[in-house]
């Protein structure tokens, strides 16, 4: 096991150097393209000097092509004799996620020994879509995320609400926490360290129109919250069957989750287990923040426009806005707190996974804008890479989709190999 493997980050993809330095062909007595009838003497073994030059060749060109900040090559291994074949199983960890192989030759039977092993097995280089998409199934193994709350989730319902089938298909592991454990670690924080973190969230304020101070120190406690909740069982994913929560009390978690995103907590609104898993699969070949809300896929569903699709929630992280927050009240009920902020006009890839865990989908286009719509604080529109009438037919999973910026198709297509995943799109 790598001595700093619990300090890593997650989705760092490690790639592990094989060279096979065996020559099929030692001897060589003449043959129908030789014109020596008399024979040649053997052709000697390579040296292992040239075998470890020619790996670190090849595991620098990968690395120089790699052009990515998530990988990790390793030192070769060389196969130089056949008994190294079996000596590979001891080198290699459940951290591995590729191979990078070489060969002085074609080496046929062991590039089918290597094959067993079930790892992808590289030739020479891998385009960024594949390193994405080995990342994706990386940081899917390492994730966890918390759900909040009671289940399953009345306003998102189709689950999946087995979280061992989850774990099983993906790796990812879900720890359930009920509500009255987040309150109980809402109430123990202080006053004190609320009203810091509060001092520290103003400076990213445009204006605070209906919240009372005392709204805005509960938002600052569901953060710390969750916040804690997150660091101590090491998850860096958090859903809320926030419908339930306000039931308690007039608390919501939406700008907790603005804040949690921008520091690598993806977050889902409603106990949404598939927008959880669609956020983690996006930010995992993207790198970047996530935001998630209902999907308007026509004109006039959730605020859609003729030729446009929306995203209407109450979820967007700073770093994904153009300006401060304007913080509002949670949709126009006068308790909770929710922000608004203008989001940024950028290309943006929208994804959803099915409760099936079978099949994703993927939408590519551009934001046009946003505007606050009242009871949902952000909406966004959106036009879209293809035909916006057929959007419906490739949509799967709940009303929630999950958005960030820039184009990733191609590193979810990829994903979906690795994943065993059917990749609609338009």
């Amino acid at each position: 096991m790598h001595p700093t493997m619990a300090d890593r980050p997650r989705g760092v993809v490690r790639i592990q150097p094989v060279y096979v330095g065996i020559d099929h062909y030692q001897y060589v007595y003449g043959s129908v393209c030789s014109a020596d009838v008399e024979g040649t003497p053997p052709i000697p073994a390579p040296e292992r000097e040239k075998l470890e030059a020619a790996a670190q060749q090849m595991a620098q060109r990968f690395r120089e092509a790699a052009d990515v900040d998530f990988v990790e090559v390793e030192e070769p291994f060389i196969i130089q004799e056949h008994r190294d074949l079996r000596r590979l199983a001891a080198a290699l960890t459940y951290d591995v996620d590729a191979l990078l192989v070489g060969a002085i030759g074609s080496a046929p039977l062991e590039l089918r020994a290597l094959a067993r092993y079930g790892l992808p097995v590289i030739m020479n280089r891998a385009g960024p879509e594949l390193l994405r998409a080995l990342r994706a199934k990386k940081f899917l193994r390492q994730s966890k995320f918390l759900y909040i709350g009671e289940i399953p989730s009345f306003s998102a319902p189709g689950g999946p609400w087995d979280f061992g089938a989850v774990e099983e298909r993906f790796g990812t592991r879900i720890r359930h926490i009920e509500t009255n454990e987040f309150f109980r670690v809402f109430d123990g924080l202080s006053e004190d360290d609320a009203r810091k973190e509060l001092e520290a969230w103003k400076k990213d304020f445009h204006e605070v129109l209906e919240p009372t101070e005392k709204d805005l120190l509960d938002a600052v406690r569901a953060y710390l919250a969750l916040r804690r909740l997150c660091e101590r069982e090491d998850a860096n994913g958090v859903t809320v069957n926030c419908g339930r929560l306000t039931e308690e009390r007039p608390v919501v978690p939406c700008l907790a989750f603005d804040r949690l995103i921008d520091q690598g907590i993806m977050c889902a609104c409603e106990g949404d287990i598939t927008a959880m898993l669609s956020s983690l699969m996006l930010h995992a070949v993207s790198g970047r923040p996530v935001l998630m809300g209902n999907f308007g896929s026509r004109p006039g569903h959730f605020e859609a426009r003729e030729g446009e699709v929306t995203i209407e929630h109450d979820v967007v992280p700073l770093s994904m806005a153009s300006g401060g927050f304007t913080v509002r009240d949670y949709h126009g009920r006068k308790f909770g707190v929710t922000a608004y902020a203008r989001i940024k006009t950028e290309p943006m890839t929208l994804l959803n996974v099915d409760p099936s865990l079978g099949r994703i989908s993927v939408v590519e286009g551009k934001v046009k804008g946003s505007e606050d719509g009242i009871h949902c604080r952000l909406i966004v529109h959106m036009s879209v890479d293809g035909d916006v009438t057929r959007v419906p037919e490739v949509m799967v999973g709940s009303q929630h989709v999950s958005m960030a910026f820039g184009h990733w198709l191609g590193a979810l297509q990829e994903a979906g190999k690795l994943l065993g995943l059917e990749v609609r799109h338009l």
